[in-house]
């Protein structure tokens, strides 16, 4: 089975919108508590061919030419995203291109304070980026438009294993961002050895990483290292393997340093944290002078682990849709898009901007993962929001302190 076939199966597995209705109601009381941070024209963004042949999904065919088309934008545009995503060259090249003179950048820590921003009835955003699960959700509660796919001719590009999946199955609702898996930044120079498995990281942060270990906090990354560790799917919803993994995540919390999904990359450029839970995206931004110097680095844990897609969509009742649009096919042109995978370390879902992607990234295994560990990923359904998952998440939060 090829890295595509894998991907594609992965990519077609049903949803669970119960989760996402529970979590809906959960989130509307959080609403007024997101917090987010505003930007003028610069960026804020998460959440990744071993040899000379880089492992790649194999290419689709590409339709013909077709005409780019005209956007007479509003000149601005709003943009809800995570933190540190989005290139700043990008940024501004489109903020030339199109006449944009306020290009407003508002992030969020997760999932679940985008929803509950949405829910609110705040932000006034044109796009955001939700991680792929949540699409379908979000559509059926109208938080999002339908798209109009003939003015983003762009996503002629998108490889076939990303199109027509569960969460989006006619493509219109969304355009994919990138990809990646969630598994272990660390600092080798703090720590006695890197770990190569979730048992390894589990050792370690209650040993010599207690109190520098940090872990992003979004609901399916979280319970993703003691589920896999105990061997159970990421998405079990057995009473029994959820308890277990309580007990591993209560056992760790008085060991965490923080939880963080927006600058643990600074906390581990800084010394503070030798390990963290978390995405690819800081070794070519806050840790690339140590990734150079050989002192930092990613592994995905030998158990398996959790791939994620994040999604570009346009907002329901977007102030600035000319700009949305202008967006959406912008960011999907063949250089453009590998500026993109090149600045955040994210696998790119563009075939054609692979050609552009500087080459040691495209051959970095924890980036484009390779065909051992493709079989041995799962894609996350939204069971952020089902009660017993909610309450442990709630209890081990409280517990770290955050």
């Amino acid at each position: 089975m090829t890295d595509q076939e894998r991907l594609a199966k992965y990519l077609t597995k049903p949803i669970n919108r119960r989760g996402f209705l529970s979590m809906m109601g959960a989130s509307a009381a959080a609403a007024g508590l997101a917090a987010c941070t505003t930007g003028s024209g610069s960026s804020a963004s998460p959440s990744s061919a071993a040899s000379a042949a880089a492992p790649s999904l194999a290419p689709s065919d590409a339709p013909s030419e077709e005409p780019v088309p005209s956007y007479a934008t509003e000149g601005e545009l709003f943009m809800y995203n995570w933190s540190d995503y989005i290139s700043p060259d990008n940024i501004d090249a489109f903020k030339a291109r199109y006449g944009i003179s306020t290009f407003q950048y508002d992030i969020y820590a997760d999932n679940d304070v985008l929803l509950a921003t949405l829910q609110g009835g705040g932000g006034g955003y044109d796009i955001a980026a939700p991680t792929a699960e949540y699409v379908l959700g979000m559509a059926e509660e109208g938080f999002i438009e339908k798209l109009d796919m003939s003015r983003i001719p762009n996503v002629k590009h998108i490889n076939s294993a990303f199109k027509k999946v569960w969460w989006d199955p006619n493509d219109e609702y969304q355009v994919p961002k990138d990809f990646g898996t969630t598994g272990i930044l660390y600092r080798s120079d703090m720590l006695s050895k890197v770990p190569a498995s979730w048992r390894e990281f589990y050792e370690m942060l209650k040993t010599e990483a207690s109190q520098k270990t940090v872990f992003v906090t979004s609901s399916a990354d979280v319970f993703t290292f003691p589920l896999k560790m105990l061997g159970y799917s990421i998405n079990s919803e057995v009473n029994e393997e959820l308890d277990e993994a309580r007990a591993i995540l209560l056992e760790c919390a008085p060991h965490i340093l923080a939880l963080d999904s927006d600058t643990y990359g600074d906390k581990m450029a800084a010394g503070e944290a030798s390990l963290t839970l978390g995405w690819t995206g800081p070794l070519g931004q806050e840790l690339a002078p140590l990734v150079e110097e050989g002192k930092a680095g990613f592994v995905n844990p030998s158990e398996g682990t959790l791939y994620w897609m994040d999604a570009w969509v346009l907002l329901a009742d977007a102030p600035h849709p000319e700009a949305g649009y202008a967006w959406l096919n912008f960011i999907q042109e063949p250089e453009v898009q590998a500026e993109e995978t090149n600045y955040n370390l994210y696998a790119t879902c563009n075939d054609a901007a692979k050609e552009f992607v500087d080459p040691e990234i495209l051959s970095n295994p924890a980036i484009f993962p390779p065909d051992a560990l493709v079989a041995q990923l799962e894609s996350a359904r939204d069971l952020a929001g089902t009660p017993q998952r909610s309450d442990i998440l709630e209890e081990f939060k409280q517990a770290v302190g955050g």
